[in-house]
């Protein structure tokens, strides 16, 4: 409710022609290192590479905790960002961080904002046919980032702060798929408007289609997927007319622009590449939950196989299916199929720990999870799997042992925090548990929150005298950057949620 609310909020503000730009939002192109012009100079634009940050950082808490549809799949979110890493590393400037989300949508398409961030629709990743053709959407996303289109586009609109443009993208998110919104514009006049910004659009896309090329094959991906992908959604439009996917809503195709990227692939002589086994099973896993039980076990089990690695997916999305269904004999049974295959990935472990859970089998889960880690170092959702099973199990101490260690190097991991907060609350420890939960609402945005924990940790007096001081300081801490966000506030430089006094803000600010 809270993103709706946002949306209505910026509407009622007149800010109808900067929604506008969700007819490109999805369609950011790229700049890679491999001596192209620099036209995404942030010079060019009227955010600073710091207020970038700071939009991609309000996005991020917006998606993570009130999207309705963030897919909050640990191990998804993994691959994704292994796979779009991978292209940051082979062929952009270190410059900036990327994150990468999946949202659970049906329809076909992805966008890229400002900072680095990054969104795909579970319905794209089941519709590529390869890792290179997933590789492909995603290093054209990027290519928008580094290029700065969705800045420069933003730097047109007036009186508008860096909050403001991150709740006016937020917006753009939650109606991204909504016609309402559209016709909102065209009854508002804004018809000239939008044709201009669609021709804006096409100038980035071909932009994008060249730089991204030339960061899909500096990777190793096989730069061919990305025509094929293309190539493909034109022909769906050909087809289905005026119900196009909703990527090609907000990617103008056209053959002239297929015909130019097949043309340079062809230059470029690459060789096509194996997809990782990880990419089959992550789509294998999203087309069990899009599906549904009886339809993926059917779709699947209809499917022709040509190797070991499409035969592994289909055991692996079997055994989902029947999961979800609740038919743990069948569901053991394509566990087995797909455990004799022996593939390198860490996600059959997963799945056996899921259905030993399932089957009220905690402990078996957690060390399952467990045994994975050391042959899949830096798999962070097998980390969480152990954590929660112990949990789950009733030992909370052992819990903790599981996360001690990923926490110490990783600080902006929040959902260490939250399985700290539950271990210690379970133990009987408060004053440790408030301490984790406060980081948790670090993590979230909400400052107030995390000052309200850490003042009942505080209370509490439990723990060392260490972790006294520890939460003395950073309540300190916190109580100074609450201070500055209300006054901030109270400036009218970020969206508030009612209203902030000025007595208030001297109250916690003096």
């Amino acid at each position: 409710m809270r993103t709706f609310s946002v949306l209505r909020r910026w509407l009622a503000r007149g800010l109808i022609p900067v929604l506008l730009i969700q007819s490109v939002a999805a369609q950011l192109p790229a700049k890679s290192s491999l001596q192209l012009p620099d036209l995404g100079d942030p010079a060019q634009t009227s955010l600073t590479p710091a207020q970038e940050k700071r939009i991609a950082e309000e996005v991020m808490r917006e998606v993570r905790f009130h999207e309705p549809s963030y897919l909050n799949d640990p191990e998804v979110e993994e691959y994704l960002a292994a796979v779009g890493h991978k292209l940051v590393a082979g062929g952009v400037p270190q410059n900036q961080d990327y994150q990468f989300f999946v949202l659970k949508d049906p329809t076909i398409n992805a966008f890229a904002m400002p900072g680095g961030v990054i969104g795909v629709h579970t319905g794209l990743i089941v519709t590529t046919q390869t890792e290179s053709e997933l590789a492909g959407v995603l290093s054209h996303e990027i290519g928008h980032v580094e290029q700065h289109h969705m800045a420069r586009m933003l730097s047109r609109q007036t009186n508008t702060t860096v909050l403001v443009l991150a709740s006016i993208l937020v917006a753009v998110l939650a109606g991204r798929n909504n016609a309402n919104v559209a016709g909102a514009a065209l009854a508002s006049g804004q018809a000239a408007a939008i044709q201009s910004q669609l021709s804006y659009s096409r100038d980035y896309e071909r932009e994008a289609d060249r730089v991204g090329l030339q960061i899909l094959n500096a990777a190793g991906y096989d730069p061919q997927g990305m025509p094929d992908f293309f190539e493909r959604m034109y022909q769906q439009t050909r087809m289905v007319e005026n119900n196009a996917p909703a990527y090609l809503r907000t990617h103008p195709l056209t053959q002239e622009r297929i015909s130019d990227i097949s043309g340079r692939v062809r230059l470029l002589g690459a060789k096509p590449q194996t997809s990782s086994i990880d990419y089959f099973l992550v789509r294998a896993k999203i087309e069990a939950q899009q599906l549904g039980a009886q339809n993926a076990i059917a779709r699947i089990s209809a499917r022709p196989v040509k190797n070991a690695l499409e035969q592994g997916a289909r055991w692996y999305g079997l055994a989902r299916a029947y999961l979800q269904d609740h038919n743990f004999v069948e569901a053991h049974k394509a566990l087995s199929q797909l455990q004799a295959l022996k593939l390198d990935s860490s996600m059959p472990a997963m799945l056996a720990a899921d259905l030993a859970l399932a089957e009220g089998k905690a402990e078996e889960a957690a060390r399952l999870c467990h045994a994975a880690i050391a042959p899949h170092p830096g798999r962070q959702s097998l980390v969480y799997c152990e954590a929660e099973s112990w949990l789950e199990a009733g030992k909370p101490e052992l819990a903790l042992q599981a996360v001690d260690a990923p926490s110490r190097y990783n600080r902006q991991d929040y959902r260490l925090y939250q399985l700290q907060a539950k271990a210690n609350s379970a133990l009987g420890r408060n004053a440790q548990a408030h301490r984790a939960q406060a980081e948790v609402y670090v993590l979230q945005g909400d400052l107030s929150g995390a000052v309200d924990q850490l003042q009942l940790a505080q209370r509490d007096g439990g723990g060392d005298y260490v972790e006294q001081i520890s939460i003395d300081a950073r309540l300190r801490e916190m109580r100074t950057r609450l201070c500055e966000e209300m006054k901030e506030q109270g400036r009218g430089n970020a969206p508030v949620n009612g209203s902030l006094s000025e007595g208030k803000i001297n109250g916690l600010c003096r």
